[in-house]
């Protein structure tokens, strides 16, 4: 049956909208944060009972309302923050719709208390589902303070969606404190039930408050600061060294323009830039503030304010991407290659990773005696090198298990995993040098020919170009092979060529438009470096135990193979002796 199409009464649309605005607690108490951050406000407080369902309450010494424009504050889309069109492509405040207030009127019980710094007197206005109650005046210092009660009590539908209290009020928690991130002038402090949670006292920098937040320091002594400005374009920031990871996307944190933002584009850079220093399924930790013209931001996109479009926003994500990558392991040596032991408990290994630039690349890798084919580095150079920052180097005892080199420096023991250590000294010398596009060629004696489907073969020369920037040049032989005379000597001697150009071909077939050079690049260093690396059971010699401590030490390599596992563990002298009872 075909109905009349009707206009929705405003009582209706309102509640709609309210619906879009407030959708928990956390999203009204984000209005209200945001509304006594513009007013000019250095103080904040917030009172919750029952997560903010029941009641919350928030208390600013901002500029305040006038009593006339009570009224006005609880109405949709009456704003003091934009007045035409064009104020829309230079937002300045984090509230501009006029719609916070208004939505929070029409879903709960509330209660304006406010006065103007341009008044002698203030005012109250209460409402109740979008119904002014009460509208006179009443005594108050200064600023505003806002109560707002029983949360959806007129859209039970809605009510009936929230989550258990504990989940609520740490979704409250969570807006309160990536609040007070962006705003380290402003002294807040959070109650719930009457007891007081958090406060954060006004600070004068970014830095403090990044610290007061993380409460752990350990955590922030290996945090690095990033400050990046050009043009229009200033980028400051904290985020983790290799030595630190979590195992939930917590304390990930982007901003811009003073604005909690979501951007996939801007959070997949900084994850991409970790690909080869934590493992797969741990997290950075990052705080990233981004500040731009605002003309080349629209945040009118979303009720929630937190998708904003970004003009360049993948050149912005490439300048991030490119001082987290750079940096993430720029202060690692042995020495701070660690377990973080309490002597009373059993070893907790906090594990440190690397993915630093290495200067000196070689050009051939071998399986066992890899050395063969790079710089000859004698006994005596050996020990002259070592007058550098690593102090005394460390040196090769022994191994066990077929599997684990053991080796010492001064008062310290450590505990390498020999096959992901040689893997990851090899994707690094491979990925220098397919970087720097400076490959070389050695002839094949026999050419090699790979069999192939004729359909695969269509992808390959369909790629062919892009194949040859990683080193691999090939021929059309017939419909079903293709033929290889020439390879780059990143490739080690004594394999099966065609096994690993095959491995390495394959990413083009399996993924095909889904290639970027960077990671046909990365695919290319791992394959070849993890399968043909020493492995674990491959008895090696004190000889080429020593060449490898040697290199890691001399090339900055220090503790994750390009999988993210770590390598390298440090027991010290003093914990084995509490242990042993000495």
């Amino acid at each position: 049956m075909n109905k009349r199409i009707l206009k929705l009464p405003q009582s209706v649309a309102n509640r709609i909208a309210a619906g879009e605005v407030i959708e928990r607690p956390a999203s009204m108490l984000k209005e209200l944060l945001e509304n006594a951050i513009d007013s000019g406000a250095d103080s904040i407080e917030v009172e919750v009972e029952e997560a903010g369902v029941r009641t919350m309450i928030v208390e600013d010494n901002g500029s305040g309302i006038k009593f006339e424009e009570l009224p006005l504050a609880v109405t949709h889309h009456a704003t003091s923050k934009i007045h035409s069109i064009e104020d829309l492509d230079f937002i300045y405040t984090l509230g501009f719709r006029g719609e916070a207030l208004a939505s929070i009127s029409d879903v709960t019980h509330l209660e304006i208390i406010s006065k103007s710094i341009d008044e002698e007197n203030g005012g109250k206005i209460v409402v109740e589902g979008g119904n002014i109650i009460e509208h006179k005046p009443y005594p108050i210092s200064s600023g505003t303070k806002i109560i707002a009660k029983n949360l959806f009590f007129n859209i039970p539908a809605r009510y009936k969606f929230l989550k258990n209290t504990s989940r609520e009020f740490f979704l409250i928690k969570e807006v309160f404190d990536t609040e007070a991130l962006v705003n380290p002038n402003i002294t807040m402090k959070l109650k719930n039930n009457n007891k007081i949670v958090e406060t954060y006292l006004k600070t004068d920098s970014i830095k403090n408050r990044i610290e007061d937040y993380i409460n752990d320091d350990n955590v922030f002594q290996n945090l690095i600061e990033l400050d990046f400005e050009k043009n229009d374009l200033k980028i400051y920031g904290l985020f983790s060294n290799s030595k630190i990871s979590q195992s939930m996307r917590k304390n990930n944190f982007i901003f811009l323009n003073n604005r909690p933002i979501e951007n996939r584009v801007l959070s997949y850079a900084i994850k991409n830039a970790y690909s080869n220093s934590i493992p797969k399924e741990r997290y950075p930790f990052f705080f990233i503030y981004i500040n731009i013209n605002t003309d080349k931001v629209d945040v009118n996109v979303h009720p929630s304010k937190k998708e904003v479009r970004i003009k360049n926003e993948r050149d912005i994500a490439g300048i991030i991407y490119n001082l987290i990558y750079k940096n993430i392991n720029s202060n690692n040596t042995f020495d701070s290659v660690n377990i973080e032991v309490d002597l009373d408990k059993d070893i907790t290994p906090t594990f440190q990773i690397n993915n630093t630039e290495v200067e000196k690349i070689n050009n051939t890798i071998e399986k066992y005696d890899f050395q063969n084919n790079i710089e000859n580095t004698t006994n005596n150079n050996t020990v002259n090198q070592k007058n550098n920052e690593f102090g005394e180097y460390v040196r090769a005892i022994g191994q066990v298990f077929s599997s684990y080199i053991v080796a010492e420096k001064n008062n310290e023991m450590y505990i390498i995993d020999q096959h992901a250590a040689y893997e990851r000294l090899n994707y690094e010398r491979i990925y220098k040098k397919l970087i720097s596009k400076k490959i070389e060629y050695e002839k094949l004696l026999i050419p090699c020919e790979i069999e192939y489907r004729d359909y695969e073969i269509d992808i390959l020369n369909s790629y062919k170009d892009k194949i040859e920037d990683i080193g691999i040049k090939f021929e059309v032989n017939s419909k079903n092979s293709i033929i290889i005379e020439d390879i780059p000597i990143y490739i080690p001697k004594n394999t099966k060529v065609e096994n690993i150009i095959k491995d390495v071909l394959d990413i083009y077939i399996k993924k095909e438009d889904n290639n970027s050079l960077e990671k046909v690049i990365k695919h290319t260093c791992s394959t070849i470096s993890c399968k043909y690396s020493p492995k674990a059971g491959d008895i090696l010699s004190i000889s080429d135990m020593q060449k490898l401590i040697d290199l890691l030490e001399e090339e900055n390599i220090l503790t994750n193979c390009p999988h993210g596992r770590p390598f390298v563990l440090r027991i010290s002298k003093e914990y084995l002796d509490k242990k042993f009872f000495r």
